[in-house]
């Protein structure tokens, strides 16, 4: 029997981009094809082409900067690349659906996401408004969306970036399309909740639907994918079977993502620490961070969401304490409340002797220099309108310490983060995720803080680029006594990081203490967990009970 014609055959694909300085051919005679029922992992550094050629299926490349020069992207009996817009707006969401890697550039912050939901449903069926939100409401359940009903009427930045993140794969799901691309979509996510969309996916997928997987984690490559595509610099230098790949790696290149994997398994990084100094450089004491639910007309407070809900810890002058937990856990809005960019409910955090709950903004903005924070989303934490140049140097300029030429002091910061000091003239959108998230790292840097929060500061970028980001920070710290508050979902980045860990979940702290004994005699259920659902590249086990369910 004969196997069934390739759901999606891409045949000679190139893309090229236009700037004012050059010309970039960012994908270069790419092929490749997808089986139905089949999930191809489509993998490479940051700035390997693999999103690019991706968008360019549904001719989603910015333009005019961006064309399509050649190749041929076959369909169920269409090219891609040729269809009209009116076409093409029908087999986008309902025959081939997208997950965005950054969810805040797919949904509307105008609208709740229940209306977007509902919308989107309406848009592909004949649906009544209530049919459409019982169905998005089961949907956000699925994904793991806690008090779904409630959630529906939220909008996307009353949301953590991992739950914003289940809402965009909700809404490709739903609509049961025969083709998902999925374009680094559980990169915000926790490894409990992205094991969880795993199974939901392949569970939800029918046998002749496919998935065009792309991702820079070869862990996810590992557990997720049948086989794989390997790109570096707009080229293909490697595909085959995941096992095959994985044990015999052909291409050097391949060999290197591969050694770059961070593994739980894998000895700290983090040297011997000296005794803890007396007094801590932060400490916080009882904090809580509620939001009111309000509802009816009058917008009466029915209840409370206790994001931080009575967290006591100290954060060490010259120490990195990394925060994990779940999306949704309350660790990003612990350190936005330290940072006073959410306001505390009760408690005290204490910095240098003051208590920065009760201090107003005229009085907090001298601190702003010595308190810094590198976002978790960096397409919406850049200005777009600006510079790179202009980003880099306007909290210098703001805080009177702009010194020496503006365009060599952008220079030596976009070194320092492994760029190139000519893209200081470039602009956000002209960068790959992990390049705008480097940015966001160097803008933090330019103010020589005492305390920067890292929020998923690495999530967005690849392995090998992720390793050099974190010799980066640990440099900084011994060289400027910088302290660290690591915010991350990365268990494996954590153990290569940080000196202690805290685990949050529900607002409130389960367990901290020295990492290698978090890590590795982990005491609460909910720390055992977390570490369960780590994927280990090669573990067989692992691989075939996520597809058992």
């Amino acid at each position: 029997m004969s196997e069934p014609p390739p759901l999606l055959h891409v045949q000679d694909l190139r893309v090229r981009f236009r700037t004012e300085d050059a010309t970039v051919l960012a994908v270069d005679g790419v092929s490749f094809e997808v089986r139905p029922g089949e999930t191809l992992g489509l993998v490479g550094e940051s700035g390997s082409g693999k999103s690019v050629t991706a968008m360019s299926l549904l001719q989603l490349i910015p333009k005019p900067s961006g064309t399509i020069e050649g190749g041929q992207a076959q369909f169920q009996g269409q090219d891609l690349l040729q269809l009209q817009p009116s076409v093409l707006r029908q087999v986008r969401g309902r025959k081939i659906g997208i997950i965005f890697q950054e969810p805040m550039t797919a949904l509307s912050p105008l609208h709740t996401v229940g209306r977007q939901l509902i919308e989107t449903l309406r848009l592909h069926q004949t649906l009544s408004k209530e049919a459409a939100r019982k169905i998005a409401v089961e949907w956000l359940d699925k994904v793991g969306i806690p008090q779904a009903e409630e959630r529906m009427d939220s909008f996307p930045f009353q949301l953590s970036g991992g739950m914003r993140q289940r809402v965009m794969i909700a809404m490709v799901l739903m609509l049961d399309p025969d083709l998902i691309i999925a374009d680094e979509p559980t990169t915000a996510l926790d490894v409990t909740t992205q094991r969880g969309i795993f199974e939901l996916i392949l569970r939800m997928k029918r046998p002749d639907s496919a998935m065009l997987f792309i991702t820079h984690d070869m862990g996810v490559i590992w557990q997720l994918c049948d086989r794989v595509v390997v790109m570096k610099k707009g080229n293909l230098v490697e595909q085959g079977d995941v096992r095959q790949i994985f044990d015999h790696p052909e291409h050097p290149y391949t060999r290197q993502l591969l050694s770059a994997v961070p593994r739980i398994t894998d000895a700290s990084r983090r040297a011997a620490q000296p005794e803890p100094p007396p007094e801590p450089l932060i400490r916080i004491e009882h904090l809580k961070t509620w939001f009111p639910i309000k509802r009816g007309l009058l917008a009466l407070t029915k209840g409370h969401v206790k994001a931080v809900d009575d967290v006591s810890l100290d954060i060490r002058p010259g120490e990195i304490l990394a925060l994990v937990g779940e999306s949704g856990s309350g660790k990003s809005t612990l350190a936005r409340t330290i940072l006073g960019l959410e306001q505390a409910t009760a408690g005290s955090i204490h910095f240098r002797g003051q208590d920065l709950t009760q201090l107003g903004p005229k009085a907090f903005r001298p601190l702003r220099a010595d308190l810094q924070m590198v976002f978790q989303d960096p397409f919406s934490s850049l200005n777009p309108r600006m510079t790179v140049r202009n980003i880099l140097t306007e909290g210098l300029k703001e805080h009177g310490q702009l010194e020496g030429d503006r365009s060599e002091v952008a220079a030596q910061l976009l070194r320092e983060v492994e760029l190139e000091p000519e893209h200081q003239w470039r602009y956000p959108h002209e960068f790959s995720g992990g390049q705008r998230q480097r940015i966001c790292i160097a803008r933090a840097l330019s103010l020589k803080p005492k305390f920067i929060v890292c929020d998923e500061a690495v999530s967005a970028l690849d392995v090998t680029v992720q390793a050099r980001v974190i010799d980066l920070l640990l440099g900084l710290q011994e060289k400027h006594g910088l302290t660290y508050l690591f915010v991350s979902h990365d268990l494996s980045v954590v153990k290569r990081i940080a000196d202690r860990t805290a685990v949050m979940r529900h607002g409130k702290i389960v367990e901290m203490g020295p990492t290698s004994e978090v890590i590795g005699n982990p005491q609460h259920a909910y720390t055992q967990s977390l570490l369960a659902a780590v994927p280990v590249p090669g573990d067989e086990a692992s691989r075939e009970s996520l597809r058992q369910g």
